[in-house]
């Protein structure tokens, strides 16, 4: 269900996942646009999103309701409140979207989705190991953990460092770097019931990230992105510059055509050093933490999200070369260079200090 608009029209959006860390800076780049009207629904009711000024309603539900009764609340915002097109913007919320497409859809727009099928494969680090591996794709030596005398064999023959990760995570949580097999599976040996790990060889080289908006495996809108500084952390970086390197872009390009990919989802890649490749580390379906910087540099994805979902005219977007840090240490080279006289500020966009000084609760 779907209705014509004119270039200035309101478009009012409901973000059905409030409570999603992610959820703040969706909502900023929508609120950069003065023709979105944003409802959100969230099951946590002090969630930060509640009290930005560029939430126009927000409705809460109890947490322990289930997705049957959060359905059902969706649809009532839905008719009640004439919802223009629904953007989830984290992993639980998409694939519940993803399944149930085609009923929400009767009663008004949804962004672009992946399949859950295919949905269910990029958010598995090890489901994703096996594909890359089936479909030929550069990517790191990956074992799936499991404690016998098959895994000690294949272990054997990997070379280290390694690193484990969880199968199902995000944001580095869980994610840990081992120089040799001893300390590895001392490791194991305290924590073989955590969870499922997939086991991953350490690639000497850099990170890259790359995040595009797909519909049916083409790449609409796309930024590529680099930790300034190269350390062995495995949380988003807060200060990257955003550029284009092809070898990324291909590869990427490459993965979202065999998976028939639609909607957005968040590469990350990293260089080996070795032999030149840009190989795939994980794919994460869902909005980033550095969403604010591929404003920035140019892509309003939540915005263009929508504008495709209910089938606008967009014109070509692209990105542009930027240095981004995000707010907390954009403020603290700020107040050295105007309180302390310091002079040696490096150069960085200020576009996401001021949209935090402009949304300050």
């Amino acid at each position: 269900m779907s209705k014509t608009f004119e270039v200035n029209d309101c478009i009012s959006v409901l973000i059905p996942d409030g409570e999603s860390e992610i959820a703040l800076p969706v909502l900023r780049c929508l609120g950069e646009m003065k023709n979105v009207r944003a409802y959100i629904l969230s099951n946590d009711p002090w969630v930060r999103v509640r009290f930005s000024r560029h939430t126009y309603q927000f409705f809460n539900y109890p947490n322990e309701d289930g997705d049957e009764k959060k359905l059902a609340i969706i649809n009532d915002i839905l008719k009640n409140k004439k919802i223009d097109i629904i953007l989830p913007i984290d992993e639980p919320a998409i694939r519940l979207l993803s399944v149930h497409k085609e009923m929400l859809s009767q009663q008004t727009s949804v962004v672009h989705l992946p399949l859950t099928d295919t949905f269910d494969v990029a958010s598995n680090k090890w489901l994703l190991a096996e594909w890359l591996v089936r479909n030929r794709i550069p990517h790191p030596p990956t074992l799936l953990y499991r404690g016998n005398d098959s895994f000690d064999k294949e272990i054997s023959e990997f070379s280290f460092p390694v690193l484990i990760k969880p199968v199902r995570g995000s944001g580095g949580t869980g994610i840990k770097y081992f120089e040799d097999r001893s300390t590895l599976d001392l490791y194991f040996k305290d924590h073989s019931d955590n969870g499922d790990y997939i086991v991953q060889s350490f690639i000497r080289g850099y990170d890259i990230d790359c995040s595009v908006l797909c519909n049916d495996g083409e790449i609409m809108a796309s930024t590529i992105q680099k930790k300034i500084v190269n350390s062995l952390s495995f949380g988003p970086s807060g200060s990257v510059d955003f550029f284009y390197d092809s070898n990324t872009y291909n590869v990427v390009k490459e993965v979202v055509n065999k998976l028939n990919w639609s909607g957005i989802v968040h590469f990350d890649l990293r260089y080996d050093d070795r032999d030149g490749e840009v190989k795939v580390i994980e794919m994460n379906p869902r909005y980033w933490a550095s969403i604010l910087g591929s404003l920035a540099a140019g892509v309003n994805f939540p915005y263009l999200a929508c504008l495709y979902g209910l089938k606008r005219d967009i014109p070509d977007v692209k990105a542009h070369p930027i240095r981004i840090v995000d707010a907390d240490a954009a403020f603290k080279l700020l107040f050295r260079g105007l309180f302390r006289k310091d002079r040696n500020i490096p150069d960085f966009d200020k576009l996401i200090f001021k949209i935090s000084l402009k949304d300050p609760f």
